[in-house]
């Protein structure tokens, strides 16, 4: 018996976003030493604002950003940014996208979603795996993937980026076979203004030590909403915001004030001067002691 042949209805793939090169994809968790200026590079940057306020300027003018949303800056054209808050988080994805489909992202900051940012951010927490950064003293000068980072992990970051930015096209210019604006709006506006009640709520006992059942019972809901929501919204675990916070809040008492390691261990609700210690370390990267020495010398620099 011969065998069958069969005809399909194939349809040639056109790649509405062709990522053709990835530079870096870093998160920050702290606002930058260096003070940003206009520049023009030869690759595009997307930026994922999770905290902070400021202003970003482009040929067709400034713009304010602010949590929640994403600005664009095309490569080959001068822009710049600056942040008009201290307290600062965002990612920053860095690629080579020639495709024309990258000018729907238009000049002016993006809102998004809850979905897309949780997408984003996955990607860019992947990038802080396989990135480093490259320093000159103490100030930051950008970012490079590791020498040993494989090419698969490039191929999944470039397919997860392109996978990002048809969502975000499909939304912007409405094609609605991938999503339901409306409902996907509505939802976005409720989380949104729930991620805001719990960081206030935060915020306000920031002093104290602060548990997932005292915030779920403050807010009569369960752990697992409590924790998916936060994370939807904000890109990371409700606890580690807390505690980012907590230590952004250390930061301003060393460099403003004359408490010492105890008293602001105490302050801020941590068990002892060492667990601050500790925790300070693994967050920043350099000790209590070792920020101090750096705020005094940039202030003595400054004279």
């Amino acid at each position: 018996m011969e065998g069958l042949s069969y005809n399909f209805n194939k349809i040639e793939r056109k790649k509405t976003f062709d990522v053709s090169a990835f530079v870096s994809a870093y998160y920050f968790s702290y606002k930058p030493r260096f003070v940003p200026r206009p520049e023009t590079y030869d690759f595009s940057q997307i930026f994922l604002i999770l905290e902070g306020e400021g202003l970003y300027t482009t040929e067709n003018g400034t713009y304010p950003f602010s949590p929640g949303m994403m600005f664009y800056r095309p490569a080959h054209h001068t822009s710049s940014y600056k942040w008009t808050s201290e307290n600062v988080r965002f990612g920053l994805i860095s690629l080579v996208c020639d495709s024309e489909a990258m000018n729907a992202l238009g000049s002016a900051p993006i809102p998004l979603f809850g979905d897309e940012i949780a997408s984003l951010f996955d990607l860019i927490r992947t990038g802080t795996r396989v990135c480093e950064e490259l320093r000159a003293t103490d100030e930051m000068l950008g970012m490079r993937f590791k020498p040993d980072t494989p090419d698969v992990v490039i191929d999944f970051l470039s397919a997860s980026i392109e996978r990002f930015l048809c969502m975000l096209y499909c939304r912007i210019c409405g094609v609605e076979l991938l999503i339901d604006e409306s409902q996907k709006s509505n939802k976005y506006i409720d989380e949104t203004v729930f991620s805001e009640n719990i960081k206030k709520f935060l915020e306000e006992h920031i002093t104290e030590q602060l548990t997932i059942s005292r915030i779920c019972a403050e807010f009569g809901i369960s752990q697992t909403t409590l924790m998916k929501k936060f994370r939807r919204e904000n890109g990371q675990g409700i606890m580690d915001y807390f505690m980012n916070r907590k230590i952004a809040e250390a930061k301003r008492l060393i460099h403003g004030t004359s408490k010492s390691f105890a008293e602001i261990a105490e302050c801020l609700g941590f068990n002892s001067a060492n667990y601050f210690s500790r925790v300070f370390k693994a967050r920043e990267g350099i000790t209590p002691t070792e920020y101090s020495k750096s705020v005094s010398k940039r202030n003595v620099t400054k004279l």
